[in-house]
């Protein structure tokens, strides 16, 4: 195992490791237990634990701390090397010896994701974490599941936990809310020990990007590249031919008046269009999904090229 822990700055670390397809039960209760130690660990701010892709078996663990003496100390903590020891017998073959580094910005993902918020009654935090540890080994083995971000409460707000779940589709993250583990797991919560609420999170550009026929949405990077392939020429065409005559204006109102046409275009009928007819790419069969992700990626870069060759002309 390395650690590139290097700047004082830093004060997060990504652990990668590749489950055996067999073990994908026994990895899940090690999330779980991981979880918990982590979280009861001075400084621990919190942990996302995320696959490559929707059933990759290569995951990514990201440890965050206050600061880099907190994330050192855990580093050095013996629990937390028996945890990634107790890993040997899960990993891959012919997968590295769980290589760490410093942890990544957050990427986004085309899951849909519910937000749940704790707040822990003072002294019971060990109670809860000994609770959190068996629905997280619970949720880990659902259908869809992709991941989820711990974090503890911040200094000077209410005691709030925050538990980000994730999974690939809607429909399997309801399906998970829904299931009877999860009742039974929930009444089995002290109701005197916290309380919680849960909202969901909109995806990407929301209905922009509806979920297809099997609850999935694009990821939110293509999302983005789409949206900005049908709005950079808008705006271009605006700035040539709509701001001369919007010159007298007071730029406030100026610019009201762009920004609401150029969100009027884009929302209809342009990115419907791109939509249509950037299907294929956007959500690809499991079959063909590389093939089609390097030809829309080309495809794209090409667009963009023929919008500022042909957009220049007018300038």
């Amino acid at each position: 195992m390395t650690t590139e822990v290097r700047s004082s700055a830093v004060s997060a670390v990504a652990t990668r490791i590749a489950v055996r397809p067999e073990a994908s039960g026994a990895f899940a209760d090690w999330q779980a237990a991981f979880t918990r130690l982590a979280s009861s660990r001075p400084g621990f701010l919190g942990v996302e634990i995320l696959p490559a892709y929707a059933g990759s078996r290569e995951w990514q663990v990201v440890q965050r701390f206050a600061s880099h003496e907190a994330l050192e100390r855990w580093l050095a903590d013996p629990e937390r090397a028996a945890q990634l020891e107790a890993l040997a017998g899960l990993r891959a073959p012919d997968a590295p010896e769980l290589p760490e580094e410093v942890a990544p910005d957050y990427h986004a993902f085309g899951t849909v994701t519910e937000v749940i918020t704790t707040v822990v009654e003072p002294g019971r935090e060990t109670e809860f974490l000994a609770w959190s540890e068996a629905i997280q080994a619970a949720q880990a083995r659902a259908a869809g599941y992709m991941g989820t971000f711990v974090q503890a409460p911040v200094a000077g707000d209410p005691p709030y936990w925050t538990a980000l779940v994730r999974f690939s589709t809607p429909g399997e993250l309801d399906a998970w809310l829904a299931s009877a583990k999860r009742r039974a797991l929930l009444n089995r919560a002290d109701p005197t020990m916290s309380h919680w609420s849960s909202r969901r999170l909109a995806a990407g550009f929301g209905s922009w990007f509806a979920p297809d026929a099997s609850g999935a949405v694009p990821p939110a990077w293509k999302q983005t590249a789409l949206v900005l392939l049908v709005l950079f020429p808008v705006v271009a065409l605006e700035i040539r031919f709509l701001s001369p005559h919007l010159a007298g204006l007071p730029t406030t109102l100026a610019t009201f008046i762009g920004n609401a046409i150029s969100v009027s275009l884009v929302s209809w009928p342009l990115v419907g269009l791109a939509r249509t007819a950037m299907g294929w790419w956007l959500s690809p069969a499991p079959r063909h999904r590389r093939r089609a992700e390097i030809a829309g990626a080309i495809l794209l870069i090409a667009l963009y090229a023929a919008e500022m060759a042909l957009l220049s002309l007018l300038f």
